[in-house]
Parts: structure tokens; C-alpha cells; sequence
């Protein structure tokens, strides 16, 4: 996933940790929104490779925002590396507000005790879309009427009608020439799609690195993606809260299932967005409900003949 940040404001903090200092820059996309506007803010930490960096978590809610999604990465170079964090928010409040300080822990390599490092704040200007600046200039003067015989519209009415003319008579032409027949095929079914991510989530090197929340992104995309292909629910676009209501409503699963998937998802967002740090047996068991929930609700052979 790429964006493209206005470094509109951004706050730098250096501590020198043995020989390697840490450096915190936060930022805006934009400084000013309007109410209902998402903005993305991010945090990122530049450091040595022998650094061990704890980012904050914040959980649903960063200051007077709602965070509407979230992701990460990680670079680095000569020694060097760099984390990322960044944050999708929006409001429903107007004024100017505060995204307030953050601490991010440090310590190097061999140390048991953190440090911290503190970033300045940053502030959001969030305008009512009724704004009087917004609305200069948008009422104009009444124009006189218009005949509907004037020449100038009957050309464009004529101009209009000769393209569609022209537009059905190749339709037909190419329909009439086409020789080959079409050839269906067939779409892979859902879960053998999910079958297949899931297989390559755990070739990858996520939890034997200590990246457990990257881990956790991926699993809860998967099965997003799964009951999006398999039922026809538009999961990836909708927050958890969202999805689980649309769910609640939905036949599509039992009730057993519906558990299953809200006691998951709500697992996975704990380690996304609150920083929770789960046991061995706890991501096993993250796991094992995405699989069930595929093996339990995959389509069988039957229900495809009867469609």
C-alpha cells in the first residue's frame, strides 16, 4: 500500500543512545480537513540496528479521532533502520485539536531498562463544510432562459444521436463477425483461495522475527477477504464494529459462526490497534478459527450444483 504524505508538520527529537542516536518525526497529510475528512497521521523512528524501538499503541481512539485504519513498515540502510507507523483519522467535531506528544521507548542492545523519547504535539484545524470561507463564491447570479430551439442544442442533440447510431451499428457488425465461441471459465472458489494465503502466511517469516502484529494484519485480511469472495459481504471496506453488525443481520452464518468470527476479529484488532502482545497458544488459536471458519463455511459441491 503506497501514500504519498504532505509533510505539512512534522516535530524532530534526538537522543544519542551509546552510539546511535534515535531520531521521532511525526506528521499530518494536511493541517486543515473538513468535518467528515479522513487525514493520515504517522510516526517514524529512524535508528541503529542494534536498537530496540517500542512504538505506542493508542486503540480505537487517538485524541479527539477515530482511527479508521492503521498500518506499518520497515526499512533500512548502512546500519541503519527505520520504522513507520501511520494512522487513518477522521472526526465529526469542528475546532482546532491536539494530537498530544508521543513517547516511544528505546534501549539498545544488552540493556534491560527503556528510554523514552518525546515528539512534540501536533495540531489538526477541523472546518464545518458550512464555513463561510467555503461558501464564497458558490452562489452566482440567476442566467436568463434559454430557448430550447436554440441552434446550438439542437446540434448537440443531433451530434448525440448519430454516436449512438454509429455506436449500435459496430455492436452489430462485430457481433455478426465473431466466429469463436466463449470459452467459461470457471472462478477459484473462495476458500481454496484462502486455503492457499493461509499456507503462505505461515511459509513466511512473521513470528520467528517477532512480528506478531504484522502477522495478525494479514491473517484478519485474509479471512476479510474470504467471507468478501464467499458471501458477498464487502468486509475489507468496513471497520470491525461495522462488519459485525452487518454480520449480526446476515443469515449467511450460524450462530456458532457469528461468534467465531467477532471472538476473532476482535482478538486480531487488541494486537493491531492496542499494542496487545499475545502467548504462542493464543496466535495458534488465531489460526486455528481462521481455518475452522473456512473449513466450516467453504462451498461444497452440492451447493454449487444447486446454483
Amino acid at each position: 500500500m503506497f501514500f504519498l504524505f504532505l509533510y505539512c508538520s512534522v516535530t524532530d527529537a534526538d537522543v544519542s543512545a551509546g552510539a546511535a542516536p534515535v531520531t521521532v518525526r511525526t506528521g499530518i497529510e494536511k493541517e486543515t480537513i473538513y468535518i467528515g475528512d479522513k487525514v493520515t497521521y504517522y510516526i517514524e523512528v529512524e535508528t541503529g540496528k542494534d536498537v530496540e524501538v517500542s512504538l505506542p499503541g493508542f486503540g480505537e481512539n487517538l485524541a479527539e479521532f477515530s482511527i479508521k485504519d492503521f498500518g506499518s513498515k520497515e526499512g533500512g540502510y548502512f546500519g541503519k533502520k527505520k520504522l513507520k507507523q501511520w494512522y487513518i483519522l477522521d472526526t465529526y467535531d469542528t475546532g482546532t485539536f491536539t494530537i498530544p506528544a508521543i513517547a516511544v521507548k528505546y534501549r539498545s542492545r544488552g540493556e534491560e531498562e527503556w528510554k523514552e523519547i518525546l515528539a512534540d504535539a501536533v495540531n489538526i484545524e477541523v472546518l464545518s463544510s458550512l464555513d463561510d470561507k467555503a461558501m464564497e463564491g458558490d452562489i452566482k447570479d440567476i442566467k436568463g432562459p434559454v430557448s430550447y430551439w436554440d441552434k446550438k442544442y439542437i446540434l448537440v442533440l443531433l451530434s448525440i444521436v448519430i454516436a449512438i447510431a454509429l455506436m449500435l451499428f459496430i455492436i452489430i457488425f462485430l457481433q455478426k463477425r465473431r466466429k469463436t465461441k466463449e470459452v467459461y471459465i470457471p472462478a477459484v472458489p473462495a476458500h481454496e483461495l484462502a486455503y492457499e494465503a493461509l499456507k503462505l502466511l505461515m511459509a513466511k517469516d512473521y513470528l520467528s522475527t517477532g512480528r506478531v502484529q504484522a502477522y495478525y494484519v494479514e491473517l484478519s485480511n485474509i479471512v476479510r477477504h474470504y467471507i468478501e469472495n464467499r458471501f458477498k459481504l464487502r468486509a475489507p471496506e468496513m471497520t470491525t464494529e461495522e462488519f459485525l453488525l452487518t454480520l449480526r443481520e446476515s443469515v449467511v452464518l450460524n450462530p456458532e459462526q457469528k461468534s467465531l468470527v467477532r471472538d476473532f476479529l476482535s482478538h486480531c484488532d487488541m494486537v493491531k490497534f492496542a499494542k496487545y502482545l499475545p502467548e504462542k497458544n493464543e496466535i495458534d488459536a488465531s489460526y486455528d478459527s481462521a481455518r475452522n471458519l473456512v473449513d466450516q463455511t467453504k462451498e461444497t459441491l452440492m451447493q454449487g450444483a444447486d446454483r
